[in-house]
């Protein structure tokens, strides 16, 4: 007995010690095979973002000035007429870090994702720079956007008069850094309707709209705003859809609806609820889904700065890719088995 508690022991201290040298020795970081593709798709990100800093800073629009953030400037109000949830500032301030294209470059061609595919992406005006460096992350494939938005927005985003998603899109088309426009757009909020929002709040989108030349689709219940997004969908017949924040119509009434996976959806989630959205939808005919909500969970995930100051130190470059040295995981595995199926000594 004793011999064998022996033999557990020295099994174990070997096994620990294999790991760890498997995880100082067996590990390198290469670069991606689309290094180049998520460089520039970052590079896209910050053209674009530099152009919506200026034109905010210029024009006075409100933004929270007292943070040591690079992209401060990006943030909108914590509340104003066109606010339709509450969200936290800290979520605001991942989302503006360049580096998010990357990642989704990364995500998309895991999805499947190739040049001359169409991508649908499901925006709400909560998490505008978001949405940016996924239009960038799209581009950079070769594939073409299909952006469904709506302009209700949760606090800083995108909620400030004369700064809403519309405008975004318009500063960006003219300064020529990006070819962005929304095929279709609604009010966002309760119902996809603006719900729950005040009259001045539908004003400032109205007229949003008509500085823009769009014409804010209007709904007569949940059902039918998920409807007309899957029949964008349906006649797309998209590489993947990616969606930007926790818009109703995307996600649903159903109970599942808080429940559902954030990231690159590995596994379809089961749900045949009536009142389902558009994401667990599309899933349900097998598209690859990407849901961006939860973003410091995310960033955490895809080794991103969840807690960034006035620069973004991200943990690990995320253009590159881990790889295991063989040698040394069949050293380790090998040193194990010997510990295992060595004969005992027998006790004299």
């Amino acid at each position: 007995m004793r011999i064998r508690l022996s033999r557990l022991v020295v099994t174990f201290v070997v096994a620990v010690a294999a790991w760890i040298l498997v995880q100082v020795y067996g590990q390198a970081r290469e670069p991606h095979p689309l290094e180049d593709r998520m460089l520039a798709a970052a590079l896209q990100t910050e053209r674009a973002f530099a152009v919506v800093d200026s034109v905010k800073r210029e024009g006075g629009y409100a933004f929270p000035g007292d943070l040591p953030l690079r992209w401060s400037a990006l943030l909108g109000e914590d509340y104003t007429p066109v606010t339709t949830t509450l969200g936290t500032l800290a979520a605001k301030q991942v989302s503006t870090n360049p580096a998010w294209a990357s990642v989704l470059v990364g995500l998309l061609a895991r999805a499947g994702v190739v040049q001359g595919d169409t991508v649908v992406v499901l925006l709400s005006a909560s998490f505008p720079a978001l949405a940016v460096a996924t239009v960038a992350a799209v581009n950079e494939l070769g594939a073409a956007p299909l952006i469904v938005s709506s302009l209700g927005a949760s606090s800083y985003g995108a909620n400030v008069r004369g700064a809403t998603w519309l405008d975004w899109e318009a500063w960006l088309r003219d300064a020529g850094v990006m070819d962005i426009r929304s095929v279709m757009v609604t009010a966002g909020g309760e119902q996809d309707d603006a719900t729950g929002m005040p009259d001045e709040g539908m004003e400032w989108l109205e007229e949003a709209a008509l500085r823009n030349g769009v014409r804010i689709k209007r709904f007569s219940s949940l059902s039918e705003a998920i409807e007309a997004r899957m029949g964008i969908v349906n006649a797309a017949r998209p590489g993947a859809i990616v969606n930007v924040g926790g818009g109703q119509a995307s996600l649903g009434s159903c109970p599942h609806a808080p429940s559902l996976p954030v990231g690159l959806w590995e596994r379809s989630p089961v749900c045949r609820c009536p009142d389902r959205g558009v994401l667990a939808r599309c899933a349900g005919q097998g598209l690859p889904v990407i849901h961006l909500l939860q973003v410091r969970k995310l960033a955490a995930r895809y080794g991103l700065d969840f807690e960034p100051g006035s620069r973004y130190f991200n943990a690990g470059d995320v253009t590159t890719v881990l790889k295991v040295e063989t040698i040394w995981v069949v050293a380790a595995l090998s040193a194990v088995l010997l510990c295992i199926v060595a004969p005992e000594r027998k006790q004299r």
